[in-house]
């Protein structure tokens, strides 16, 4: 049966297996949302178009938040990053791979928009 309901965080899936994995990404990307998480980690899938998701109102609301709390954003991981950063006082990293083409400068330049917001 194919998966009714997307879930933002894909430790959350029912039945957690390469078909409903990917039923769950293909479904949010349908829907145009290209981040979801697993735990921790961001799944990002490049729409290869713009999407009006990465302005001073998204900056805003994914100020000062907890991973997971709102819908999975590259801003997510940034803030993230950066409150650990302060509160420990320690250096942070965040690893962004991904195949050629896959929108990897793109997510660096939404990442760094962010920190620099």
């Amino acid at each position: 049966q194919p998966q009714q309901k997307d879930y933002n965080d894909l430790c959350s899936l029912p039945d957690l297996n390469e078909k409903t994995l990917l039923e769950n990404l293909r479904n949010r990307f349908k829907q145009e949302k290209i981040y979801t998480y697993v735990g921790s980690i961001l799944i990002v899938i490049n729409p290869f178009k713009f999407l009006p998701i990465y302005n001073p109102k998204y900056v805003k609301m994914y100020d000062n938040h907890q991973l997971g709390k709102l819908e999975p954003h590259i801003y997510a991981v940034a803030d993230v990053a950066y409150h650990a950063m302060l509160q420990r006082r320690k250096n942070q990293c965040i690893v962004i791979s991904g195949e050629s083409g896959s929108g990897k400068t793109q997510s660096t330049n939404f990442l760094i928009h962010h920190l620099t917001a």
